[in-house]
């Protein structure tokens, strides 16, 4: 239960605590000090949790609210992209998942996991002052390390629309290296790694569902268009050569993997890259990284 006093109080200078116990449902206005309109005003807050999304997804079927948040301490099968699983340690990080409504188009539906990322590494580089940028299709970096993820899944559709989704995030907070698995020693990150000193998460998690509530509002009236020039702005990979592999890289050629240079994001959300003969392919799917020859003197991948 909370334990009484404003929220940034409550924290009483423990950057990983959220200052409320785990396995309550918060009003997140009045527990967290959230400054939202809708998003969080219910929030799902556990302890240990295998999925916050499958957590949720279970709840929307129960009738849950659009906004409603499930936030875990711990996921111990927390998902990303292509199947992976996100390391999401005790208290090291925000874990969580939002419930949107909405009436979009499915073939919207997955671009809105570039405009959230584009949204939150803002909201992180303003909260921070790091260089945070995006990586298509929807991953957060400093540097060439991976700091977070996003992750959106429909529940219910009707007809060609998407009616209910999930966005899942994954953003790690205050992990050290020691705190990393040997195989992600050098590829992950955190905001305590990048900046020398632990940030508060309860702040972390407030500019973030504040950023992407208003993300939500723009997207569903300007869709991705809204959000291409910013994507320009903090690209890792715009103008750069990479390989794409791999999974589905080209339309029409699932198994093919693809060089060339981004020179841009599609209306659809797709990775424009033109090869060397100068063909223009759109790229759906698939892992990005950095050609050899286009390190520019960096270990980026």
């Amino acid at each position: 239960m909370p334990r009484g006093g404003p929220a940034g109080e409550r924290a009483g200078g423990d950057s990983d605590g959220l200052g409320v116990e785990p396995g309550t449902v918060l009003d997140g206005f009045r527990d967290l000090g959230f400054t939202t309109t809708y998003i969080g005003r219910t929030v799902h807050y556990l302890r240990t949790v295998g999925s916050t999304s499958s957590e949720l997804k279970a709840l929307a079927r129960e009738g849950a609210a659009a906004g409603t948040v499930v936030l875990a301490d711990e996921q111990t099968g927390g998902r990303g992209r292509s199947g992976r699983t996100w390391f999401s340690p005790v208290r090291l990080g925000v874990w969580m998942s939002i419930l949107l409504q909405c009436e979009l188009p499915a073939e919207r539906l997955a671009p809105l996991s570039i405009a959230a990322a584009v949204s939150v590494a803002d909201a992180l580089r303003e909260l921070t002052g790091l260089d945070v940028r995006v990586k298509w299709p929807n991953d957060l970096l400093v540097g060439s390390r991976k700091l977070g993820g996003l992750l959106v899944e429909s529940i219910q559709t009707a007809g060609k629309n998407v009616l209910s989704a999930v966005l899942g995030i994954g953003l790690n907070v205050n992990l050290t290296e020691s705190d990393l698995p040997a195989e992600l020693a050098g590829i992950a990150t955190s905001l305590r790694s990048a900046l020398g000193h632990p940030v508060p998460r309860l702040d972390v998690l407030r500019v973030m569902l504040l950023a992407l509530e208003r993300c939500f509002e723009r997207y569903e009236r300007e869709g991705i268009a809204g959000f291409r020039e910013r994507w320009e702005e903090l690209s890792s990979t715009l103008g750069r050569e990479v390989t794409v592999a791999p999974g589905r890289p080209l339309a029409g050629d699932a198994e093919r993997i693809a060089t060339g240079t981004v020179t841009g994001l599609a209306e659809s959300g797709a990775l424009i890259l033109e090869d060397a003969s100068g063909a223009i392919h759109e790229i759906w799917f698939g892992d990005i990284t950095l050609r050899r020859a286009d390190k520019r003197g960096t270990d980026d991948d």
